[in-house]
């Protein structure tokens, strides 16, 4: 009998991924949009490889500057270390104008007060709102900071002090993160839209084996069969985790191809995840995709029309989404506690292989034992809704 269960369970299992994977639309969610947020990421990375190509110390920048002449000392330091000016705007209003609109990246004022003075004040306007300024306004401040301590132990010599006494606290930093951190917070954009695209990927055949075929009229002879509703909708539900599954190896594939290229292109950037961590991050997510199979069936067999439907799950995926994107600027590390939340814990879990982190081996046990409860007893009332008769008079 149980064996008879499970051959009805596979037939209608079969004929369910036969169906979608002639129709266009399901392989298009499958194979196509997975890619989408791939190309994003990695375009976004390959711009940034090449702002940062080469050694960015050692290239020329060009400074507009008012007042140079006030501190040649200054200025011949500066040249000594590949900076160039030219002149800046006249007006103060024009200054910051060129800036803000991003003609200019950083103008340097140096005040007549300056003059025959080792002591003053260098205004920078900047806008660090673009990428390019803040590279360059860095830079240039660094330049002043190290001049500015090479001038104070010139002064220390001179008055007998010892070395340093102008600045007597250094710092000393240690970077244990990956190199170059521009391509690390790009790495860091993958987990939301990987749980974007498990919520998704399953969509179109959860709705269409459900709410669709009943509106098309073709579930009744399904239910002719001598199979129990919950088996049939069981049969739906691994066919769209299937597909969920199609599309989330195609989405963590391209991710490590597209990167990949992106990051060929420049020495300063740090290499992507490798593939053993894309191969963990799909096992961690196999629950997920079990969670949101069971959500998306759930929705699709108690709305009342296609259009109903597709509204509901056409917005369900930016519900996990959305704290992914968040956690891309505020990480959070998992607790027992945040690992026992159905989809939190998965989602900090890909965050921090894709971080390089270690897992916490409990951590992934409760994650996806919570996961896994939380999927069956969605899946366990959505087949509770399944069987019930008005069901399938709706619309």
């Amino acid at each position: 009998m149980t064996s008879t269960w499970f051959t009805r369970v596979g037939i209608v299992f079969g004929k369910e991924v036969r169906d979608h994977s002639r129709d266009r639309r399901s392989l298009l969610l499958a194979l196509i949009y997975p890619m989408l947020g791939p190309l994003l990421v990695a375009g976004g990375l390959f711009l940034a490889s090449k702002t940062l190509q080469g050694d960015f110390r050692q290239q020329h920048i060009e400074i507009p500057v008012i007042g140079l002449e006030n501190a040649p000392a200054l200025a011949a330091y500066l040249q000594d270390k590949n900076v160039r000016f030219r002149t800046a705007p006249a007006t103060p209003a024009e200054r910051e104008d060129a800036v803000r609109q991003g003609r200019l990246p950083v103008v340097m004022i140096v005040p007549l007060s300056a003059k025959g003075q080792e002591r003053f004040s260098v205004e920078l306007i900047t806008n660090l709102g673009r990428v390019d300024n803040l590279r360059v306004t860095s830079r240039l401040r660094a330049l002043i900071n190290a001049y500015n301590e090479k001038i104070a132990d010139e002064l220390a010599k001179k008055a007998g002090l010892a070395e340093g006494y102008g600045a007597p606290i250094k710092i000393t930093q240690t970077n244990v993160a990956q190199d170059a951190n521009i391509a690390v917070f790009f790495y860091n954009m993958m987990p939301p839209l990987v749980i974007f695209m498990i919520f998704l990927g399953g969509v179109h055949l959860a709705i269409d084996t459900t709410v669709g075929e009943r509106e098309r009229g073709s579930l009744e002879p399904l239910l002719l069969a001598p199979m129990e509703r919950g088996g049939l909708l069981l049969a739906k539900a691994l066919a769209a985790l299937a597909f969920t599954a199609v599309t989330t190896v195609v989405n963590l594939a391209a991710f490590r191809v597209f990167m990949g290229m992106a990051v060929a292109s420049s020495d300063r950037l740090a290499a992507p995840p490798g593939w053993e961590v894309f191969a963990q991050v799909f096992l961690i997510a196999i629950p997920l995709m079990a969670f949101a199979v069971a959500l998306q069936m759930a929705l699709a067999v108690i709305t009342k029309s296609m259009k109903e439907a597709q509204i509901y799950l056409g917005l369900l995926p930016l519900i996990p989404a959305l704290p992914g994107m968040v956690m891309v600027f505020s990480p959070l590390n998992p607790t027992d506690l945040t690992a026992g939340i159905p989809v939190l814990g998965q989602m900090l879990l890909i965050n921090q292989l894709v971080a390089g982190q270690a897992l916490d081996p409990l951590h992934v046990v409760i994650a996806t034992l919570s996961t896994v409860i939380s999927a069956g007893l969605i899946f366990a009332l959505a087949a509770k809704w399944f069987r019930r008769e008005k069901m399938f008079v709706l619309g």
